[in-house]
């Protein structure tokens, strides 16, 4: 694994930490490409019967890494989204429950990558949204996956204003389970629900998680194809060359709709 996601194992729990708190854990190629690697790392070892997913320092993660991404040509840019969706959609096959401790900044792909958790935690300070749109693009994934699991309100909501929610009103919104104040109350509470998760069945455990993935595969593959379809026709846009250049010289987008 990258040296920018640390893998820590702790009798049946295993500890994911996105770790680039210099950049509030962007989602970077070496971190995405840590990520696609961690179902088949978690298969292969039963005695891993819960994950718990975090961000290093102040942030969970700020979602793709708008810097990288404006460096690159149109084609190496393209693929570089390819490599976020596609490791944000492999949180969904890890074959154990999985659970989110959000200690930080959680917006766009840090967003998503808390919905592909199996459950979701936070502290107080914690924000979240779904801040593509204000650049030009749009979250593709999470669209897909906040419709197919009923949260046509939330998605829309959140996608629509690409407004900065607190983990407060996330909760309110059923998309976090519990909220505590400190960081140390959501490693306690990420502990203690883990514990309760890895007393269990180990075959049973990833038994279920197969009946949800299988599931929600089937209302997933054709649907992203669509979305990323349609997401693809805003990369040349004049709109997203504007908001790239104005997230990074930060300043005020002044879009015009081509």
């Amino acid at each position: 694994m990258s040296k920018f996601l640390k893998i820590e194992k702790d009798g049946h729990i295993l500890y994911v930490i996105l770790n680039r708190p210099e950049r509030r854990n962007a989602l970077s190629t070496p971190i995405c490409e840590g990520l696609l690697g961690l179902p088949a790392v978690i298969e292969s070892d039963i005695n891993i019967r819960c994950v718990i997913i975090s961000g290093e320092g102040e942030a969970f993660c700020s979602g793709a890494d708008l810097k990288e991404r404006n460096e690159l040509n149109q084609e190496m840019r393209w693929k570089y989204v390819e490599l976020v969706d596609r490791a944000l959609l492999c949180i969904e096959k890890i074959p154990v429950p999985v659970i989110a401790a959000v200690n930080g900044h959680a917006l766009g792909g840090g967003t998503e990558l808390a919905l592909g958790c199996d459950l979701r935690l936070a502290i107080t300070n914690a924000d979240f949204g779904l801040t593509e749109t204000g650049i030009g693009i749009i979250p593709t994934g999470s669209i897909v996956r906040l419709l197919r699991d009923g949260h046509d309100g939330l998605n829309s909501l959140l996608t629509y204003t690409g407004a900065r929610f607190s983990a407060q009103r996330m909760q309110e919104m059923g998309f976090l389970h519990q909220v505590v104040n400190t960081s140390d109350q959501l490693q306690e509470l990420a502990i203690a629900l883990a514990g309760q998760i890895v007393r269990n069945a180990p075959l049973a455990l990833r038994a279920a998680k197969k009946v949800k993935q299988e599931i929600a595969a089937q209302r997933t593959i054709t649907a992203m194809e669509t979305a990323e379809t349609i997401r693809r026709t805003l990369d040349s846009t004049a709109d997203c060359a504007e908001g790239l250049a104005a997230f990074a010289e930060k300043r005020d987008p002044v879009f015009i709709g081509q």
